[in-house]
């Protein structure tokens, strides 16, 4: 019957001596037990109802079976079939991430997760390996198109020593940093620092998290965001005018379009 325990390990050199059990730091165990913990769990909220016991040889934690750790279980499994974070729980796929990150920057340590009880012996076949030589990563976040957007701000910086730029902090309080022309810098007579600015950006956007990179100035766009009541009401009255002899607006404006398609 195949074993369906959940094991995290941890492998690193304190004072010139291999961790065990017996001389592991405190610091070391809470990490471990809090990076296991949020992988049992992922999205779902934990309840504290699994039980672990630490495994005698090297430092490892175990989870028993259970219908709680089951899906961390098939998760692990994906990621050590596939090398890739894109079909699991965002949760557990930020945790080997955030794992990974501590590992590259201590060429001691090595994770390990496996459900497997032979985690320490020298046969990986069935453990996950999270090292400064691995790179797990969710694939579809790596793809990025060029694209052409609008952003509106509040311009705090424009020029720079050796490089030109215009910082834009964004309504949400994000700054975003657009690099620029000099020349386009140098020709434009307003004076736009510490002032609300709508700007026409180039840059790449990441097709499963859209966020941005390599955002390039393409230049400013005059624009004034506010209502006039009074033209409003004129443009109303204009266009209710127009407008009079049509007994259904929707009816009409369906029609020019062709939808002909019958409404359930």
């Amino acid at each position: 019957m195949e074993n369906e325990k959940l094991y995290f390990s941890v492998k690193d050199t304190i004072g010139g001596e291999q961790v065990t059990p017996e001389n592991v730091p405190l610091k070391l165990i809470i990490e471990l037990a809090d990076a296991m913990n949020r992988f049992i769990y992922g999205k779902a909220k934990s309840t504290g109802e699994v039980s672990v016991s630490i495994k005698k040889g090297s430092f490892a934690i175990v989870a028993p079976a259970s219908p709680i750790t089951q899906s961390a279980i098939n998760d692990y499994r994906i990621v050590k079939k596939t090398g890739a974070l894109d079909n699991i729980d965002s949760i557990r796929a930020r945790i080997i991430r955030d794992l990974q990150v501590k590992a590259q920057k201590d060429e001691n340590r090595i994770y390990e997760i496996s459900d497997k009880e032979d985690i320490d012996t020298d046969n990986h076949h069935d453990v996950l390996v999270i090292s400064k030589e691995t790179d797990y990563r969710t694939i579809r976040t790596d793809q990025w198109v060029p694209t052409e957007t609008y952003m509106y701000g509040m311009v705090v910086d424009i020029g720079g020593k050796t490089k030109t730029n215009v910082h834009l902090v964004l309504e949400n309080g994000d700054t975003i940093v657009l690099n620029a022309d000099s020349k386009q810098i140098e020709e434009d007579e307003i004076n736009r620092v510490y002032r609300k600015q709508l700007v026409k950006v180039t840059a790449e956007q990441n097709l499963e998290t859209k966020k941005y990179r390599n955002e390039h100035l393409s230049d400013f766009v005059e624009y004034e965001p506010k209502f006039d009541e009074e033209q409003f009401n004129e443009i109303s009255k204009k266009v209710q005018h127009s407008w009079a002899d049509v007994p259904d607006v929707l009816a009409w404006v369906e029609n020019m379009r062709g939808n002909y398609a019958q409404k359930v």
